[in-house]
């Protein structure tokens, strides 16, 4: 099966043969990605500690099903067959995380060997393919020990993360060029220490909360400034961030827009303020919230980086109320929005809106849309095949938007479908799909899906029809 970009519309009707060609820049960087904990399994091979995550799943109740990613899709044994099937849809990136418990078990101290053997290993596989690296050092899985300790509600952490960046960079970094220090922060500070979803699970003061935002923060700096002195590869450091995004209601009333644009900025500077300015923003902290902070701190946390990752699933529209304090008003639940298998909103103009909101308000020198995907239920029909029509619908809209983007004089290299492989979906286990190849999980055998052939003729073609 061979699909030739785009396919099937919105509608889920067949194309006609004039549609409309959406071709990007050469050099576009098509990729996909995974994280160590979702995709591994072998929780405890090779002298892997538990994490963090091994130890939350356990808790009844806390993942639907009662499921856990000690087997995950096996990727640790199967990433030979894995890589291949990468290959085969003509990825030019691949974008993993390393596992911290895996490779310093106890959090500092002793390396294991054995667990930077085997991304050693991962990495010399992937370029045998011509596949660029592209690693994330932490994607949720912390050192169970190291939590115990106090994990990012102290900056021992801080320091210990840097450890951690140093091993791995310093066995990898004469092949890896491109490096992530965190995914999503905005997940462990709001996830972490003040939820039931997110490893530990803790609920916290604010105070402790904005006190493990801050370490988080520091420990990018640090590992950042640990890259560039360790690396010997022309690197490339960078960070990714999901944000909380937000449209105008309206796009084409100005105060709609001006709306939309405030309300972003107001959501996310706590994220992008530091990193980019060197100080938080003044609203955030309420009274008696304020971590402990010093300058020394904030110059580390705002060493320059090299690009900006950003992962898109959906976001909510804004309009202009005077009668607010703010000027905005938000429309947190709008039932005209279809949505996916997870409950997220399918709004593909939060692509738009998003590289526009940021690059207008922040010094981006390049910028990767480094997660991009939805879940749907997938099944295998009579023919043995998976045909998943909404999810390409969905990749074909969002794509369309960063295109619109990009023609609108915004700069994005590069695009990284999550996910490659169905995995272990944290909280949810194994109940939602956003994998392009399904994973039968009780046999670990491969099939790929509609969208993975779409997908592979995107890439072939460098572009998408509409």
């Amino acid at each position: 099966m061979d699909f030739q970009p785009g396919t099937v519309n919105r509608s889920g009707k067949l194309m006609k043969k004039n549609a409309k060609t959406l071709k990007f820049p050469k050099g576009f960087l098509w990729g996909a990605a995974c994280s160590s904990y979702q995709s591994e399994g072998a929780w405890k091979a090779d002298g892997k500690s538990e994490s963090s995550w091994d130890v939350f799943a356990k808790k009844p109740g806390i993942v639907k099903g009662g499921s856990d990613a000690t087997v995950a899709i096996d990727h640790y044994h199967r990433y030979k067959s894995d890589i291949k099937i990468m290959a085969e849809l003509g990825l030019k990136v691949f974008r993993f995380s390393t596992s911290w418990p895996r490779i310093i078990p106890n959090g500092t101290g002793k390396v294991n060997q054995k667990g930077l053997d085997f991304y050693d290993r991962y990495v010399d596989e992937l370029l045998k393919y011509g596949i660029k690296p592209f690693i994330t050092l932490y994607h949720w899985d912390m050192p169970n020990v190291q939590e115990l300790k106090g994990g990012f509600r102290e900056k021992a952490t801080s320091y210990a993360f840097a450890e951690y960046t140093t091993a791995v960079v310093k066995r990898l970094g004469d092949r890896v060029k491109d490096w992530t220090t965190f995914n999503e922060i905005k997940h462990i500070w709001e996830g972490c220490y003040n939820s039931d979803w997110q490893a530990p699970g803790l609920h916290l003061s604010e105070k402790i909360n904005n006190q493990a935002l801050h370490n988080v923060h520091l420990a990018h700096g640090l590992a950042t400034n640990v890259i560039r002195a360790y690396s010997t590869s022309c690197t490339e450091v960078g960070v990714v961030h999901a944000m909380w995004i937000r449209m105008p209601r309206d796009p084409k009333n100005k105060k709609d827009v001006w709306a939309a644009e405030k309300c972003f900025i107001n959501k996310n500077s706590r994220l992008l303020d530091p990193l980019y300015k060197g100080e938080y923003p003044a609203h955030m902290w309420s009274k008696g919230s304020v971590p402990e902070i010093t300058k020394e701190e904030m110059k580390i946390i705002s060493t320059p980086l090299d690009f900006f990752g950003l992962n898109v699933y959906g976001g909510c529209d804004v309009k202009y109320n005077p009668k607010e304090k703010s000027g905005w008003e938000e429309i947190l639940y709008d039932p005209t929005v279809p949505v996916t298998t997870m409950n997220w909103g399918v709004t593909p103009n939060a692509m738009y809106w998003a590289v526009k909101h940021i690059q207008d308000n922040y010094d981006i020198k390049k910028m990767y849309i480094t997660e991009n995907g939805a879940a749907y239920l997938d099944v295998i029909t009579h023919d043995g095949k998976i045909h998943d029509t909404d999810r390409i619908n969905f990749l074909n809209q969002y794509l369309s938007e960063l295109h619109r983007a990009m023609k609108a004089g915004y700069k994005v290299d590069g695009y990284f479908l999550w996910s490659l492989f169905d995995n272990f979906e944290w909280a949810s286990g194994y109940t939602q799909r956003l994998g392009c190849v399904y994973v039968d999980y009780p046999t670990q055998k491969r099939i790929l899906k509609d969208s993975a052939y779409w997908y592979k003729s995107v890439i072939k073609g460098n572009g998408i029809k509409i």
